[in-house]
């Protein structure tokens, strides 16, 4: 039974809700839409890209641009990829062969046996002089062998904002809307963690991907639909629904975070006891406890100001943050003020909508309540 509440990506029967997002990222895929997921982190964005394509068993590439340092890194690690994904979509040697020097010739392609007469592997070869041109050549090529196989493929750029880090020209992000802009098999999917960078990037008319990709939007999932899931849960384990204060714990602790639920439900089946609300609390503490290290890791990225703004954040939204009182409150000048929200704003530590600004993980509220 804990199993439907992972700690990780939630997948299959630990997937839940998500039903319009789903179709619509199903039907943009099929109709080769590129699109983009913009949210604030721990929304349940990879989860749900994840879950569709495992619901639909979607042959695809998945880049963490996380893990990419370098430019020449990221064609390494793409070519490597793509190279892995020809042969599942391809699975005989002779036929490799063929589309091999059809499509990859230019990427000198080199077709081995992993083990002897069994499993194929191919390497891509990049091209060190230019490698942006070798992301191009081969994201191109791979569409070609898509239509000619006649496959839909997705190719997926996960936490995609992190490519600023290494493309100060824009030279990348260029290579990819040439290859992504006569795509027609492979659909692409952009998401990251940082959901204000994305915006920039795909919404700003000075940027090179703008209007690329259509934006899906997600907001936290309805508590309705969670309170009829943990109850069938609930109900399968216990005999019945849990109480409705016990509810209204899980609820407030997680914000109706995916994480956050997960991990305190998962808590709560495993531990054998009777669900009371005094157990939910301690659950939740002792959760809380496990991430203090993480926690004041990312507070110690924060300056005494950023970190004076988020703690009185916590108390509650403020929608005349700039007023007198306000910054009397916080004994901030305004420029120092205004410098902490940018920069809260910028890490998603904190958002503002119509002019209310507002903490929007809901462990920073725990974890200054409790240390």
């Amino acid at each position: 039974m804990a199993n439907i509440f992972p700690r990780g990506l939630a997948l299959g029967k630990a997937f839940y809700d998500r039903v319009n997002e789903r179709k619509k990222l199903k039907s943009n895929i099929e109709h080769t839409i590129h699109s983009v997921l913009i949210a604030p982190r721990r929304y349940g964005k990879t989860s749900l890209i994840a879950q569709v394509l495992y619901e639909h068993k979607v042959n695809h590439v998945w880049i963490d641009f996380m893990t990419i340092t370098s430019k020449e890194d990221l064609q390494a690690k793409l070519l490597q990829k793509i190279g892995e994904l020809v042969v599942e979509i391809v699975p005989t040697a002779e036929k490799l062969k063929k589309v091999l020097a059809k499509y990859f010739k230019k990427l000198k392609p080199e077709l081995t046996f992993k083990v002897p007469g069994i499993h194929l592997a191919l390497k891509l070869n990049q091209d060190e002089e230019s490698n942006k041109e070798g992301i191009t050549e081969a994201l191109i090529s791979l569409d070609r062998l898509a239509q000619e196989v006649n496959k839909r493929l997705v190719m997926v750029f996960d936490e995609f904002q992190e490519i600023l880090r290494i493309d100060e020209e824009s030279t990348l992000q260029g290579s990819i809307r040439h290859a992504v802009e006569r795509s027609q098999n492979v659909t692409y999917l952009f998401s990251g963690s940082k959901h204000r960078p994305l915006r920039r990037m795909f919404n700003g008319k000075e940027n090179p991907l703008y209007a690329l990709c259509e934006n899906i939007p997600l907001d936290k999932i309805a508590k309705e639909d969670y309170v009829a899931f943990i109850n069938k849960a609930a109900t399968k384990k216990w005999g019945k629904p849990l109480e409705d204060s016990i509810m209204e714990k899980i609820l407030s602790y997680s914000d109706r975070y995916p994480k956050y639920i997960n991990a305190l439900c998962s808590a709560l089946w495993v531990s054998g006891e009777k669900p009371t609300d005094k157990v939910v609390d301690e659950l939740w503490l002792s959760y809380l406890f496990s991430k203090k290290t993480d926690i004041t890791e990312e507070l110690s990225d924060l300056t005494l100001n950023q970190r004076k703004l988020l703690q009185w954040l916590c108390l509650e939204p403020a929608s005349e943050l700039y007023s007198q009182k306000i910054l009397q409150e916080l004994r901030m000048p305004q420029s120092s003020l205004q410098k902490a929200v940018d920069v809260l704003l910028e890490k998603d530590f904190i958002t503002e909508e119509n002019g209310v600004y507002k903490v929007l993980d809901p462990i920073w509220g725990s974890y200054f309540k409790t240390f």
